[in-house]
């Protein structure tokens, strides 16, 4: 009889655990549809302030929140990684537990659970796995698994 399989680390959700994550999970858009809603809020903005008698610091609102959402796509990742790093999460140890049942992390402002049966596609990436489950996805970095926890989650993939 085998013994069930159960891997467990701790590791720190700093900048460059984050930046391993957007650079493995971002999803490249073309530049015009990047910008597309950045021009239309700004268009919005330019109507309201030329063809309107509505307030000028509204109309001016809307054009520099279409302003920010320009510097959003030019600067995603730093965007990103900004949010990131001021969120509860940052600079904190985790816990990841991988065992038959499922993924386990667990910090001082996350708690979360994928069963293996919730996910329906697993990619690997460069560095790490894509888990696709049905709320959404995950990032799974090789960086913090062992020899044998990577073999075990690629085994995963294969019976997919």
């Amino acid at each position: 009889m085998t013994q069930p399989f159960e891997y467990s680390t701790r590791y720190i959700l700093d900048k460059s655990h984050f930046s391993e994550t957007f650079d493995q999970t971002v999803t490249e858009v073309a530049p015009q549809k990047a910008y597309l809603k950045s021009l239309v809020i700004g268009m919005l903005g330019a109507i309201l302030l030329l063809a309107t008698e509505l307030n000028p610091y509204i109309s001016w609102f809307v054009v520099a929140w279409a302003g920010v959402e320009v510097l959003s796509v030019r600067f995603q990742k730093s965007w990103w990684l900004a949010r990131q790093m001021i969120s509860k999460a940052a600079n904190n140890e985790l816990t990841l537990t991988i065992d038959e049942e499922g993924i386990r992390s667990q910090s001082t402002s996350v708690k979360s659970f994928i069963a293996w049966g919730d996910i329906i596609k697993i990619e690997q990436t460069s560095q790490g796995w894509l888990l696709h489950f049905e709320a959404g996805k995950s990032y799974l970095s090789s960086r913090c698994l062992s020899p044998e926890a990577q073999a075990f989650v690629a085994q995963k993939v294969r019976t997919r």
